[in-house]
């Protein structure tokens, strides 16, 4: 097990010490990291609602298997008809983690109880039974915003963001040096499914901040405003000298904010996310006045 006081990751985490995870057949993904001998695999998948995660050798049959008991579990096994079948011969065991009646605020997320059954693989290869009742691993738990704190702001600074649009006048891909060239960009917030730890979980993305590069070699320009269309324009730039190709980009800084999946409160994401956007190519001309002698009447 990994213990990770600050975000109760006992609940949460299973670490198999030198010993390579097979996940189950179906749609199953998994992450983590190896370091030395010890490699950690989020689990929490197939063990949230009381499915089961098996692990074993690579390329043989599992000696693990991994299971959550939710409090209502064993009243259902009760009332059976067949009151020894596998899954109601555990309750005494699952009782011992979930006879409480945890109650969870509505901005926290039930973990049930999780328990570790094993079994012994023969020396000519052939599995043995499971242990009839599983050996408690964690305790259940409710999983508080504070818990995934560190995962949010992990998963801001890698989730993907759409990048706003840079809108450039005058709008057909040329401008005049000595005029000003307006940007600006239509930003607003947005909202991401992931997981953490397992756990279902929205990520709200605000803008908070703009830098602008208008690829002539002047120093960016960094705005909290995103601009606006002429005449009511606030961001603008003036180029120069002509050039037959410049790049602007837009450099665009959030903050956010995250949620358990179905609770109503919404917390602050330490750090913050950028996003790079970039406009078509832009051609600055230089105009020339000229005196003609013609009659332009």
């Amino acid at each position: 097990m990994i213990t990770d006081a600050a975000s109760k990751r006992t609940a949460i985490l299973l670490v198999s010490f030198g010993l390579s995870l097979a996940p189950p057949p179906g749609d199953w993904s998994t992450t983590g990291d190896i370091a030395g001998q010890s490699v950690s695999v989020e689990a929490e998948l197939r063990t949230r609602a009381g499915n089961s995660y098996e692990s074993g050798a690579s390329g043989g049959p599992a000696t693990e298997k991994y299971y959550r008991a939710a409090q209502t579990t064993c009243a259902v096994f009760h009332g059976l008809d067949d009151p020894t079948s596998d899954l109601s011969g555990r309750c005494a065991e699952w009782e011992r983690l979930v006879a409480e009646n945890l109650e969870c605020d509505e901005n926290s997320y039930y973990l049930g109880a999780l328990y570790r059954q094993t079994r012994v693989i023969g020396a000519d290869g052939t599995p043995g039974e499971w242990s009839e009742a599983g050996d408690p691993v964690a305790d259940q738990s409710c999983v508080t915003p504070a818990d995934l704190a560190d995962e949010a702001a992990r998963a801001l600074a890698t989730l993907a963001i759409t990048p706003p649009p840079i809108v450039v006048q005058p709008p057909n891909g040329w401008t005049l040096v000595n005029v000003p060239t307006i940007t600006y960009t239509e930003p607003g917030e947005q909202v991401l499914d992931t997981t953490l730890l397992g756990i279902p979980v929205q990520i709200r993305a605000t803008p908070e901040s703009y830098t602008w590069d208008y690829g002539d070699g002047t120093g960016p320009v960094t705005t909290t405003d995103p601009g606006a269309a002429y005449p009511h324009h606030t961001v603008a730039h003036t180029y120069e000298q002509p050039a037959d190709q410049v790049a602007i980009a837009l450099t665009t800084t959030w903050t956010g904010q995250f949620r358990i999946t179905g609770t109503p409160t919404w917390t602050d994401v330490t750090g913050t996310a950028t996003t790079t956007s970039s406009a078509d190519p832009l051609q600055v001309y230089e105009a020339r006045s000229r005196l003609v002698a013609d009659d332009l009447s």
